[in-house]
């Protein structure tokens, strides 16, 4: 389910990249927003609510940007060794 709204967050990353002035961790946060609203539930109290969609909110972005760091470490790594391959 966790990585139903990580592909989820991503996605609506990818789509709201074309806006400009935000930033990395801005986008990150609207899309795990977005991600995170089937979790929301009317059955719930305001303050349960609020507690169980910050936690997805701040689950989702950290996810999120460790995998886009992961993903930057490696394009790096591997433009280092082709730099000293060559």
């Amino acid at each position: 389910m966790i990585r139903l709204f990580a592909t989820a967050a991503l996605f609506t990353l990818t789509a709201a990249t074309a806006q400009a002035g935000e930033s990395l961790t801005v986008r990150v946060h609207n899309a795990a927003v977005e991600a995170c609203a089937p979790e929301r539930s009317a059955s719930l109290p305001v303050s349960h609510y609020g507690a169980i969609d910050r936690h997805c909110i701040d689950r989702i972005s950290s996810a999120a940007l460790r995998q886009m760091a992961a993903v930057a470490q490696a394009k790096t790594e591997a433009s280092t060794a082709a730099l000293v391959g060559n």
